[in-house]
């Protein structure tokens, strides 16, 4: 059983919000040593579950919470999180950190806290949770997204260094950007292995049997954008200007998946973006 451990001049943390985020982040801070006052959740079942599992006080109401607590965490659904502040925001004690963990909202969605002189914080996590278990795993040595208040970064910064992880600042008004970014590299593999094991099940494999079999060939890719970039990485007749295979590909697909030509064409005319922008650099 983990318990909280009290330390001078530590800040004590609540948690309003028990999902794959909130729980993960809960577990780490108290195995980093953090002082927590307790959890709120609107399911109080799964708030007893942890309570039995980590010791920690758990709350009826957020607001009872809210004014215990001197950091709060509003891990719940993005779209909650305005809902959540409104309602414990005038019983805050002053001077309090209010965070939350969205990636494309910043701490406008605190206002007005400076009129009532409370810090604020946006720490978004860039990592994919599946699974509770997985993201209390995965969670720390992962990158955060930070915006804030001078004292809730600070906070931010010293919370990030004890789960491992690194640093990134993130303006408000750029959020919504850059978690743009996070979901072309993380929601839309999805669709892509989706459209790979559509095309898989036409050819008389099951969805796992073409997981497999494109692993060796999505890892290696991965690992030469990575060491190359997403250009110099590209291989494929996209590279090579095979225009007639191309063309081949998508009479197969409106033949056997029309619904997938859409998304063929627009990918590949991505790629021959790179193809052109790599040629008109190599040609300097």
């Amino acid at each position: 059983m983990l318990k909280s451990r009290r330390a001078s001049r530590r800040r004590t943390l609540g948690f309003i919000g028990l999902g794959r985020v909130g729980g993960a982040l809960l577990l780490n801070c108290l195995k980093a040593g953090e002082d927590v006052a307790g959890v709120y959740d609107v399911n109080q079942a799964l708030v007893r579950r942890w309570v039995s599992r980590t010791g920690i006080k758990g709350y009826g109401s957020a607001v009872t919470l809210a004014q215990d607590a001197e950091v709060i965490f509003l891990t719940v659904p993005d779209r909650e999180i305005g809902k959540v502040y409104r309602q414990i925001r005038d019983k805050v004690k002053p001077g309090s950190l209010l965070v939350h963990c969205a990636g494309s909202i910043g701490t406008e969605i605190f206002t007005p806290a400076g009129k009532r002189q409370l810090e604020t914080l946006a720490l978004h996590p860039i990592q994919t949770f599946l699974s509770p278990e997985q993201a209390v795993r995965d969670l720390p040595g992962s990158y955060f997204a930070l915006a804030g208040t001078k004292a809730g970064l600070q906070f931010g910064r010293r919370l990030v260094k004890k789960l491992r992880g690194r640093v990134i600042m993130v303006r408000n008004q750029d959020r919504v950007l850059y978690h743009c970014m996070c979901v072309f590299v993380s929601n839309f593999m999805n669709a892509l292995f989706s459209a790979a094991e559509e095309i898989g099940l036409r050819l008389g494999f099951s969805p796992k049997r073409t997981r497999k079999l494109v692993l060796p060939l999505a890892l290696t890719t991965l690992r030469n954008i990575i060491n190359q970039g997403a250009r110099a990485g590209l291989t494929g007749p996209a590279r090579r200007g095979d225009r007639q295979t191309i063309e081949r590909h998508i009479r197969a697909l409106k033949m056997e998946l029309p619904e997938l030509v859409p998304l063929y064409r627009v990918l590949n005319r991505r790629l021959m973006e790179l193809v052109k922008a790599a040629n008109r650099r190599s040609s300097r």
